[in-house]
């Protein structure tokens, strides 16, 4: 009696304290190595290891190891067990069993069939597995090839069960003030504690001693380490760390981190912090070290267009398909954010990037322009410029935008998104600047679209004086205009120089050309005359409707003539040309053929005609003159003014000049002497006639 009281004290004196038993495990994981086994042989009892052993009942073959398979048989006909069993003082706690079967047999454990791997928990010393079958057959079998065994040590020492630590986390400071955090270590009961912070192992003589849950301070990155003792029994040593979270400053910084790293982003006042663009769980904020997208980031207030931020708040970076986030983690808050509208800044506007600074503004709101436009379909379309292809995805659906057509040229404003290895630009409307402009370039060739475009923007990209007049022609309406503009009303005969000649001078008559002031709406692809007030360096028009179609001309009939006065033609002399004169627009640069019927104007005084010079080239957006060939022209302009078709082009070296030929309606004639047909002609100045 006095024995059995003392083993149930022991007892309760281990529970109190926290003591556990210890576990052991043992595996025979090829059952043809247990004590050498030869083939055929009958093993009816053997040891997994000193203190369990293996056992089968069952007559015949049951128990007789076969190397085929490594496999010891029991069989269903011979109701055969298999039986674990363990020595005086340990318990059985889990066992496993791998086998293979024939004739659908199978284990039994407490009347349940289990398959192989059969693992069942239990709790004594001894267990024991039948043969059965998972059909039909009544003569099943069971070949084992591995056996596992999990039991305690009941006579061991117990051991002194551990310290609870809190669960390791990070922290950081609040604001400028010193940071500092708590965990709390709780001894297990009638358990000492000893813990170390300075990085030193805890045992029963080293490290601050407590009896109770305890909590301590922490203000640095800091490793807890503790251990319990009971008397002369000790636990092992738990350790934990406690991180002081890293905080960095500015969106630069935050975009240089390793992806899923979480700190503390700091935005101080004077980094001017904005937001660009809302949209769902998307906004994008822009300091004055880089941009970033916060991502289904919830703030008090919600961020919208143009607020100024300041303060801080603890979140993760994420490269999301190489586009840079902020992503909410368990401790983000924006407490300690300020965000307000500006007072003195200037509204958050795009940041202007050529072809080679898309890497440099990732989630940055920015405009991309004279982008020419190669593919378009659905919400994306592709777009080039500089040899760098730039994808348009339209995620956000912004206001005035429209899928652009293939051809054009256009400028871009919107979020510079890149996803996977694309360069992608995502169109929004923010603060009047809308997002997708459409550009007629007198450098480049314009592509019409196929049918009208309305509420466009559109970029006049040509330069135009106040001292010159200029042809202008563009693909959209144009309203009030700010300049003077002239139209094209009609051509007469009149004179439109004269020639000097063994010392008289004489006229020369032809079409003149009459223009007259136009106070309207300038048409789509119509070519008028217009000279600014002040230097235009282009024009952007919102709302407008982009026309298809090509650009068109004005033409009038100057009426044929009999010989014109003052000049007295030779028999087989031509009359006074008559035929069609036209004022012809373009809309994108045009090379003139080298011909005596093209005209374009020089400045507001001169005329040139392209037989004068090679390749004349006409830029788009502007236009030309066109007139019967070999004909002179003038352009007679309201308030007297007049651009003649009288061009010097002689060299100050006589010496050196070509031979130089006009007719007598001074016109400059490209073909040689001998290629001419009979007439008169001043060759280098000396009326000759050709017979």
């Amino acid at each position: 009696m006095k024995k059995l009281l003392t083993l149930l004290l022991i007892s309760a004196f281990a529970t109190a304290v926290g003591w556990a038993n210890t576990t052991v495990s043992n595996t025979i994981a090829n059952i043809a190595n247990v004590n050498s086994w030869t083939n055929g042989t009958k093993y009816v009892s053997f040891s997994l290891d000193a203190n369990i052993t293996i056992s089968c009942t069952g007559g015949g073959n049951s128990g007789k190891y076969y190397t085929s398979g490594n496999e010891w048989r029991l069989y269903q006909t011979e109701s055969a067990k298999l039986i674990v069993t363990a020595a005086d003082g340990y318990l059985l706690n889990s066992i496993t069993v791998t086998y293979n079967v024939s004739n659908t047999g199978i284990l039994v454990y407490n009347n349940t069939q289990i398959s192989s791997p059969a693992t069942v928990t239990v709790s004594g010393q001894s267990v024991e597995f039948s043969v059965g079958n998972s059909g039909s057959a009544t003569n099943g079998q069971v070949k084992v090839t591995a056996i596992s065994v999990t039991y305690s040590d009941e006579s061991s020492p117990a051991t002194v069960e551990e310290p609870t630590l809190t669960d390791e986390f990070t922290f950081w400071p609040e604001m400028n003030e010193a940071a500092s955090a708590q965990m709390t270590i709780t001894p297990a009961s009638g358990n000492t504690v000893r813990y170390t912070t300075n990085g030193s192992t805890p045992s029963r003589t080293n490290g601050t001693e407590i009896t109770a849950a305890t909590t301590i301070n922490i203000s640095s990155t800091t490793t807890v380490k503790a251990i319990s003792y009971v008397g002369t029994q000790t636990s092992q040593v738990v350790s934990k760390t406690y991180t002081l979270g890293q905080t960095v400053t500015g969106i630069s910084a935050f975009k240089n981190l390793a992806n899923g790293t979480t700190v503390r982003l700091f935005l101080p006042d004077d980094y001017n912090a904005r937001t660009l663009y809302v949209n769902g769980k998307d906004a994008f904020v822009r300091d004055k070290t880089g941009a970033i997208c916060v991502y289904d980031v919830t703030t008090n207030p919600p961020l919208q267009y143009n607020q100024h931020i300041a303060g801080w708040i603890i979140g993760t970076y994420t490269n999301y398909n190489n586009l840079p986030e902020f992503t909410a983690s368990t401790a983000t808050n924006s407490c300690y954010l300020v965000i307000a509208d500006p007072v003195t800044e200037h509204d958050a506007e795009p940041v202007e990037i050529d072809a080679d600074g898309y890497a440099d503004h990732y989630a940055d709101w920015v405009t991309v322009n004279d982008l020419q436009v190669t593919a378009a379909s659905g919400n994306t379309a592709t777009a080039n410029v500089e040899g760098t292809t730039f994808s348009i995805y339209n995620k956000y659906n912004p206001e005035n935008y429209q899928l652009p057509y293939v051809g054009a040229i256009v400028d871009i404003s919107g979020i510079a998104a890149p996803y996977n290895n694309t360069q992608q630009l995502r169109p929004i409307n923010q603060n009047d600047y809308w997002p997708l402009t459409y550009v007629v370039d007198a450098q480049q060739g314009f592509v019409s679209p196929s049918s009208d475009i309305t509420n466009a923007q559109v970029r006049l990209k040509r330069n135009l004086t106040p001292q010159d007049w200029s042809v202008l022609t563009v693909p959209f309406e144009l309203e009030d205009f700010e300049g003077e503009v002239l139209e094209y009303t009609g051509v007469t005969l009149g004179e439109v120089g004269s020639y000097e000649m063994s010392g008289n001078s004489y006229p020369i008559y032809s079409g003149v050309m009459q223009f007259e002031d136009y106070y309207g709406t300038l048409q789509p692809g119509m070519p008028y005359l217009v000279r600014p007030y002040t230097l235009q360096h282009g024009m952007t028009l919102n709302g407008v409707t982009l026309k298809a179609g090509a650009a068109g001309s004005v033409t009038k009939t100057l009426a044929a003539q009999q010989n014109a006065p003052g000049i007295n033609l030779m028999a087989n002399e031509q009359p006074v040309y008559a035929g069609d004169y036209s004022l012809v627009g373009t809309y994108s640069p045009t090379t003139l053929p080298k011909n005596e019927s093209t005209v374009v104007i020089v400045d507001s005084s001169n005329l040139s005609w392209t037989s004068l010079v090679d390749d004349t080239e006409v830029g788009g957006t502007e236009g030309y003159i066109t007139v019967p060939e070999g004909a002179g022209v003038k352009l007679d302009l309201p308030g007297n003014e007049v651009i003649t078709a009288i061009v010097d082009i002689r060299p100050d070296d006589i010496s050196q000049r070509e031979t130089v030929i006009y007719n007598l309606l001074g016109v400059r004639l490209t073909r040689p002497l001998s290629e001419l047909p009979p007439g008169i002609y001043i060759v280098n100045g000396k009326k000759i006639v050709k017979r």
